[in-house]
């Protein structure tokens, strides 16, 4: 059985049994002599749902984690010891629309028969995912989102491991502290998660430093409409650091405006900011941002962690990535808690992840968080260098 599929539309099934053929069968089974039945246990299949924007500006980073969660599933169901249990990834594309996002959830439990949904990705992933899957009464695991409202009780079936963009702001804070920054700044969109941004920014910083605090928030396409203004902003208060907290598109329109305007501060950026996309968005102009990253650099060869998912990526022809690396040890863990499940309801999945205990990756320490932070959360800083690559 295949460990992934991607699903574009559904279609009709043609029935091709006949009266005839029913017939024949039931003479058959009649004449035929008794055979001896081997007491092999039937295969039970976990279906894994996922919406991920696989068209439009993020599908490449959508598409590499997609891949390695595929892969990983795919390296499970070779296990010898994995006879009576498989694992499928049934993904489909929402293009960036929570609204197809929704869509795709109702197709994914009634008309793929998903168990849980895992792994979204994409604007769709912070909260319209989230509550199709509560509407639908299914776990809803490791999504690419740093939403704090994930992480409560709002959310009823979130399962979590990686850290929330309220874990990400507290450690820039605190660095920044350290090294004398005192006025900082926030760029979000206007968005509900960019708001979030702007009250963990509010609620983490104490005295001066939050009476000093910037906040200015831009659209999600980073358009002139909004840009020029934040940029006055930032340019009127000069603080000493920016964080860029929209995603990609709209921090590289901001960053390229804050700079010709002549402003030379520090700039640092969340995980989902500063990916891929943002350095060849920004090209030389990246250089010197810091960003913030939920899982390790995946080519230091410090951690064991790091080798062996290089080593995983390898086996699959994959380029290691940080995305490539938060879904493996995201589907590496759903496996590690299901694995020696009897049924595959989803209740039954859910106590699984409950009662999963942690797992030590060498350098890395993951656990599934229900609708509640996550006390574990690591968080590392990173830097990109001239030649646009990231470094520690």
């Amino acid at each position: 059985m295949a460990s992934a599929r991607r699903v574009n539309t559904p279609k009709a099934e043609k029935n091709t049994i006949t009266r005839r053929s029913l017939l024949a069968a039931a003479g058959l089974a009649a004449v035929a002599p008794a055979r001896p039945q081997s007491a092999v246990a039937p295969v039970k299949t976990i279906r894994l749902g996922q919406s991920l924007p696989m068209t439009g500006p993020h599908a490449l980073l959508a598409t590499s984690y997609r891949q390695s969660a595929a892969a990983a599933f795919k390296e499970a169901n070779e296990r010898p010891q994995m006879r009576e249990l498989r694992y499928e990834l049934v993904s489909l594309d929402d293009g960036g629309d929570p609204e197809q996002t929704r869509a795709n959830v109702r197709h994914l439990v009634a008309g793929q028969g998903a168990h849980v949904l895992f792994g979204f990705g994409g604007e769709g992933a912070n909260r319209a995912g989230a509550m199709a899957a509560e509407a639908f009464g299914m776990p809803y695991i490791a999504p690419v989102s740093g939403a704090v409202e994930l992480r409560s009780s709002r959310r009823p079936g979130a399962f979590v491991f990686r850290a929330s963009h309220s874990d990400e702001i507290r450690y820039i804070a605190r660095h920044a502290e350290t090294i004398g920054l005192s006025r900082l700044a926030l760029v979000y969109e206007s968005t509900f998660l960019g708001l979030e941004m702007r009250s963990a920014m509010l609620d983490l910083l104490e005295g001066a430093r939050r009476e000093n605090a910037v906040l200015t928030s831009i659209d999600t396409a980073g358009s002139e409409y909004t840009v020029p203004g934040a940029v006055a902003t930032l340019m009127q208060s000069n603080p000493h650091a920016v964080v860029l907290g929209s995603n990609d598109v709209a921090s590289a329109s901001f960053v390229r405006a804050l700079r010709a305007a002549g402003w030379k501060g520090y700039l640092y950026a969340l995980s989902s900011v500063g990916s891929q996309g943002l350095a060849e968005r920004l090209g030389s102009l990246v250089t010197g941002i810091s960003v913030t990253q939920v899982v390790p650099l995946p080519n230091t060869d410090a951690l064991k962690v790091c080798l062996d998912h290089r080593a995983f990526c390898a086996r699959n022809g994959i380029a290691p990535t940080f995305h490539t690396m938060e879904a493996w040890i995201g589907a590496t863990m759903f496996v590690e808690a299901t694995r020696s499940l009897r049924s595959t309801q989803s209740t039954e999945i859910a106590k699984a992840l409950r009662a999963a205990r942690e797992h030590d990756f060498g350098g890395y320490v993951g656990r599934w968080f229900e609708s509640r932070p996550n006390p574990l959360a690591q968080v590392s800083l990173t830097v990109y260098d001239r030649d646009g690559r990231l470094r520690t």
